[in-house]
């Protein structure tokens, strides 16, 4: 059952919760590791679930903890102001992926994580050490600045590396694949040829935030899908465990394909090199590009989303259009 909940999430919920009862009893540093530890701990599963709840509990409790310390240090409104910039900052790409991507509006959050350091800056300027008052308003600064320094670097490497498009394009045959799902059973591309039309959805991996809402937006239309036949796989890097956790977890009904090796993303061309995050996940060949490829009953490309816009994977409605124009019917499936 703790798969389709969020446990650290609603941890930090209650930790939310149960922090009031201490202001008000006399007891601020008590309420105030509480805060604390309820942003903490949401922000322990933010790269595994990344919901609305998630975002709105990191907004919430990073916000009351500004006010209790500006409150308690009579700095108002200065850690209010950083912390609810600082949860604004982490948020906000993830949020707004679709829009964003991750190669656009890179300075938007980074500019919001150096104001939120900057207003830290001005609150503690001068103020005797305090460890509530140094000390805690750091985890949701320090994140945002280290999260969208990731940012900044990741899209630079992106932007190099999309450069020309993908291996595979419109009008290409597709390159047949053979990987096994999340529960081992071998699929292979050829099977679907003469049958059904196949979108192929590539993910980073399960380290990544977008890619889970990538995900979840393919299964909300997956009904749109059905109803023109197409068959949906996902493949990423992650092993066959990993992947079976990770659908379930966020509840995906489509298969979802291991490519360890990464033969197959190599073979379309969504793998780049990005030495930081290869440091941070080690995979076999690079760090997977997000992308997306429908392949027609003839195993023919009929759709790819543009490389220079790595983010319209999170738009499956422009893949519709493609698909009226497929020539022959198709069956539909169940």
């Amino acid at each position: 059952m703790l798969k389709y909940i969020h446990p650290f999430t609603s941890l930090g919920l209650l930790l939310f919760l149960a922090a009031p009862p201490f202001f008000i009893v006399g007891h601020p540093l008590v309420g105030l590791l509480l805060l604390f530890l309820a942003y903490g701990s949401t922000a322990l599963e933010f790269k595994k679930y990344t919901s609305d709840y998630q975002f709105a509990m990191l907004l919430i409790s990073g916000c009351a903890l500004g006010i209790a310390i500006d409150l308690r240090h009579q700095e108002w409104p200065l850690l209010t102001a950083a912390l609810l910039t600082a949860s604004m900052a982490t948020i906000v790409r993830q949020k707004y992926m679709q829009r964003f991507t991750y190669i656009d509006l890179l300075w938007l959050d980074s500019g919001l994580a150096l104001m939120a350091a900057g207003m830290y800056t001005m609150a503690v300027w001068g103020q005797a050490f305090a460890w509530d008052l140094w000390l805690m308003p750091l985890l949701p600064i320090l994140g945002a600045i280290g999260l969208t320094c990731s940012y900044v670097q990741d899209g630079t490497f992106i932007r190099r590396s999309v450069h020309g498009g993908y291996r595979v394009q419109v009008g290409h045959a597709a390159p047949d694949l053979e990987l096994p799902d999340e529960n081992g059973a071998l699929v292979r591309l050829s099977d679907y040829r003469g049958r059904h039309p196949v979108l192929l959805i590539f993910v980073r991996g399960d380290w990544c935030p977008g890619c889970h809402m990538m995900l979840r937006t393919y299964e909300r239309n997956r009904h749109a899908f059905m109803e023109k036949g197409v068959h949906v796989l996902g493949i990423g890097p992650d092993d066959i465990s990993v992947n079976k956790d990770m659908v379930e977890r966020i509840g995906v009904r489509f298969r979802m394909l291991s490519d360890q090796e990464q033969r197959v993303s190599s073979q379309y061309g969504v793998v780049y090199n990005n030495p930081a995050l290869e440091a941070a996940v080690d995979y076999a060949k690079g760090i997977p590009l997000p992308a997306s490829f429908l392949v027609d009953g003839d195993g023919v490309v009929r759709y790819v989303s543009r490389p220079e816009r790595v983010g319209e994977y999170l738009r499956p409605e422009l893949i519709f259009g493609a698909l009226e124009n497929l020539s022959d019917p198709v069956t539909v499936w169940t």
